[in-house]
């Protein structure tokens, strides 16, 4: 079976923009939808039946460091393909390719490792999330402290003059240590995500950032002040104002249950994104790990350095999915958004990715009544389906 051959899901209930289509189907060519709808006899070259089951949109993760024992701060093909397949296996269609505070000179090789990637197996490296060097030492959590560089201009210039057009999709930093407009400036031009994360900005100095195109949070709640009723902080403002998005680890540890309970009825969903923000040790046994340099303990579903701090996760999409849908009661035709058509808009790739709809990328996953990842298709080739009991 190629791309180029006409495929058919049947018996399935689809997700759509306008709610669930149930008993439809799906056709794909060329890696793009051709039909979504009733079944009418159409005729495909290769049929696959969902047995009932449920197809969804592929998810989108803007924050992943690794998993499956490799980090993408490796910089090697066989890194890319581990993380990126096992990702797969758990609903992940699309990705940003994280990357952790290190001496400079090594995020810039990571750039040029990433400007010249051609393919890799399973979910699609759409762009890079730049997790540092940019960040407030105060809140660093799990970054390496002695690797942090100010958000100067020049420093932002050396990453473009390495990085290709459109690679870097997501910058997280600690805007209140920006002394220069211009680097607000560049980062538009670049067509950058500008994230407010590992920082100490107040209320105040968000919404001037805000202003400023600083329009996003990471990890909202995590390395960042807390909501104080003297000072609401990022926090505050996402509550306040729905053009802040952000993004959360929905693992129940990060942020509790009822946190995100509340944040679901404060806020907006389409301002609401999954991440997983997992590294390597994500889909191994507890152990001893290494993230950036430093040494992480995993120990049932949390990682953590040997202080305490919590050091990314051990989480996945579909995971997430079924946790955010557990804490709130939203159902799935909603709560797909979170990770779905929701970062597509934020990474300006909505025209072809994030939803099912024709002419869209067949970035598909098909789940079970328990929200278990049955298969996973990107852009119309399956990389994964579930091996049958």
């Amino acid at each position: 079976m190629t791309v180029g051959q006409t495929q058919k899901i049947m018996n399935v209930n689809i997700v759509t923009e306008q709610g669930i289509l149930e008993q439809a189907i799906l056709l794909m060519k060329n890696g793009k939808i051709i039909y979504v709808g009733p079944e009418n006899g159409q005729e495909a070259e290769h049929v696959y039946d969902g047995k009932g089951a449920t197809l969804a949109p592929g998810f989108i993760d803007l924050h992943v460091h690794g998993g499956a024992g490799f980090d993408f701060m490796d910089g090697t093909q066989e890194a890319v393909d581990g993380i990126c397949s096992f990702h797969a296996k758990h609903g992940t269609t699309g990705l940003l390719a994280t990357t952790m505070t290190a001496p400079i000179e090594r995020n810039l090789e990571i750039l040029e490792f990433y400007s010249n990637l051609m393919e890799n197996k399973g979910a699609k490296v759409v762009g890079v999330h730049m997790e540092g060097p940019f960040i407030n030492p105060v809140l660093k959590g799990a970054q390496n402290g002695d690797w942090i560089e100010p958000p100067t201009l020049a420093n932002m210039q050396r990453v473009f003059a390495v990085a290709r057009p459109g690679l870097v999709k997501l910058m997280t930093l600690a805007p209140e240590l920006v002394t220069e407009d211009e680097v607000f400036e560049l980062l538009r031009e670049q067509k950058v995500v500008a994230s407010v994360g590992h920082s100490e900005q107040n209320y105040d100095g968000a919404c001037q950032c805000l202003r400023k195109g600083v329009n996003h949070a990471t990890h909202l709640g995590n390395a960042m002040k807390g909501l104080h009723h003297r000072d609401v902080g990022i926090i505050g403002l996402a509550m306040q104002n729905p053009e802040m998005t952000f993004d959360f680890i929905c693992d129940g540890i990060h942020l509790s249950s009822n946190f995100i309970r509340i944040l679901a009825k404060a806020c907006e969903l389409h301002q609401m994104m999954l991440i997983t923000d997992a590294m390597r040790a994500a889909g191994l046994e507890d152990g001893e790990y290494d993230l950036g340099g430093q040494a992480v303990t995993v120990h049932g579903n949390e990682a953590r350095l040997a202080d305490g701090t919590l050091a990314g996760s051990v989480l996945t999409l579909d995971k997430a999915l079924s946790n955010f849908m557990q804490f709130t009661k939203i159902p799935l035709e909603k709560a797909i958004y979170l990770l779905t058509m929701n970062q597509a808009k934020k990474l300006g790739i909505s025209d072809t990715k994030g939803s099912i709809k024709v002419n869209k990328d067949a970035d598909l996953v098909l789940l079970s009544s328990e929200y278990q990842v049955l298969a996973t298709w990107v852009e119309g080739k399956i990389v994964f389906e579930k091996a049958a009991n």
